[in-house]
């Protein structure tokens, strides 16, 4: 694309890719907390003391401590897996 055509286009292009970039950022983030075990472990205290206080039955809490519990498991084995790559390892993938 040429400057005089990129110039031309701007304003339909412009918001699109600032929307991109955006949601992007979004997908990042949204990703982070995903990862984020120590969020993950908060989140199984309060549903302990949530379930100690009486506001939460056994059976859900149960089955919302054993999501949480896989979770804080699949961290942590995406982290292991993430420390234990060697750095050769990325380079054969894309290649």
């Amino acid at each position: 694309m040429g400057i005089i055509s990129g110039l031309l286009l701007l304003p339909i292009t412009g918001p699109v890719h600032g929307f991109r970039f955006i949601l992007e950022r979004l997908h990042d983030e949204a990703e982070a907390a995903l990862r984020d075990e120590g969020r993950a472990f908060a989140e199984l205290i309060d549903l302990s003391m949530r379930h100690k206080a009486g506001q939460l039955p056994d059976a859900e809490f149960e089955a919302q401590e054993a999501e949480l519990l896989e979770r804080m498991a699949a961290i942590r084995e995406y982290r292991d897996e993430l420390l234990h790559a060697s750095p050769g390892e990325d380079e054969e993938e894309d290649g």
